[in-house]
């Protein structure tokens, strides 16, 4: 198993705890001191850690319901506006339980820092492309599940 790409080291996190002690993380914002990573990590920022902090996979994206080209539209553009790719960075893990409820909290909108996985639990991942991925915990595939074009690219 590997660790985590060292350029994630300083970034804030969001976290859901396994039942057997692994977690799911989020590494979704890069303070200043922080070091850059890769478009390609950056936009596969969550990982599935073991209870030793090794990596039991980092998230692939399925995004089969857009067309062949869209990553490479999207790069195309970014680097049109003189960036090395495109970064979408995954930002939110939401938790949805069997019984329809959230993790979200009522104060701020925004599903917690730290939560604990049941079976039973979608996760649901949003980010800054606004586009909703379901993340399949066993396998790290988020299927994008958004609905329509949000945004024109």
């Amino acid at each position: 198993m590997t660790c985590v790409p060292t350029g994630f080291k300083d970034w804030r996190k969001k976290t859901l705890f396994m039942p057997n002690e692994e977690k799911i993380v989020c590494f979704f914002f890069k303070p200043n001191f922080a070091d850059m990573v890769s478009p390609f990590d950056e936009n596969h920022n969550i990982f599935r850690l073991s209870a030793q902090d090794e990596v039991i996979w980092q998230m692939r994206r399925d995004d089969s319901n857009h067309p062949p080209d869209w990553w490479d539209t999207l790069n195309r553009h970014a680097k049109e506006d003189g960036l090395d790719g495109a970064r979408y960075p995954f930002t939110y893990m939401t938790l949805k339980y069997p019984d329809g409820s959230t993790n979200i909290s009522p104060q701020t909108g925004d599903p917690p820092d730290e939560a604990m996985w049941t079976p039973g639990c979608t996760i649901w991942l949003e980010g800054s492309a606004y586009q909703q991925y379901v993340l399949d915990p066993e396998t790290g595939i988020a299927k994008n599940v958004t609905v329509g074009r949000p945004r024109p690219w």
